[in-house]
This record gives C-alpha cells, structure tokens and sequence, in this order.
C-alpha cells in the first residue's frame, strides 16, 4: 500500500511495510529513476484539481506539482513534455517535472 508521506523538507512516496507503523522506500522512479522524495523548495508550482473544489469545501481528485529536482534531461517524460513545450513556456508556464497523485489526503492541511 502506497502512502503519501509530507515531512517538514520534503513530499515522498512510501510503501506500507509488514509493521504496522513501518513504511519503506518503494525503490525508483518508475518515469524518471531516482528516489520518490522531493523538496519543497523545488517545487515551482501545485495545484488541486478540479479547480476551485478546494476552495469551495469539496474534496479534489488529483494533487498536481511540477518540480525541479528531477534532472532537467527527464522533464521530457510524461505530461512534463507538454507542461514544457516551446508554446508553454511563452505562455508563462515554469520548467520542472510534473507529477499528478491521487488527493487521498486532507488537502486542505497540504495546501
């Protein structure tokens, strides 16, 4: 079982160990390679989604961020491509890494 882990320096993802309070490190990146572990101060931008469910008290489906401590030679994988593009970035978007998880949690207590 996969668990969402936000401490005070970083975002990980981690496995449920045999142990009740155990929780492992789910080995790498199935995208990119690398640990699932990222700083907030990379982070460069995040988003819940649907849109404005947050703030009107109803539970999002997908947790968004984008980040820039994937190195930069992978921002190319997945929806990072799009988010990228030439057209993205003259219309204002940051370069980084995309990343999209389920918002199983209190997004509130994340935003």
């Amino acid at each position: 079982r996969v668990r969402f882990v936000f401490d005070k320096d970083a975002f990980s993802l981690q496995t449920k160990g045999d142990e009740e309070d155990a929780l492992n490190k789910p080995g790498q990146n199935i995208v990119v390679g690398g640990d699932n572990r990222w700083a907030y101060s990379s982070f460069v931008n995040y988003e819940f989604f649907p849109k404005g469910f947050l703030e009107k008290g109803l539970p999002p489906i997908l947790v968004y961020f984008k980040e820039t401590q994937t190195p930069e030679d992978k921002w190319g994988a997945g929806p990072s491509k799009a988010s990228n593009s030439e057209e993205a970035l003259k219309n204002g978007a940051v370069p980084g890494m995309v990343h999209f998880f389920p918002a199983i949690c209190d997004c509130k207590q994340i935003e």
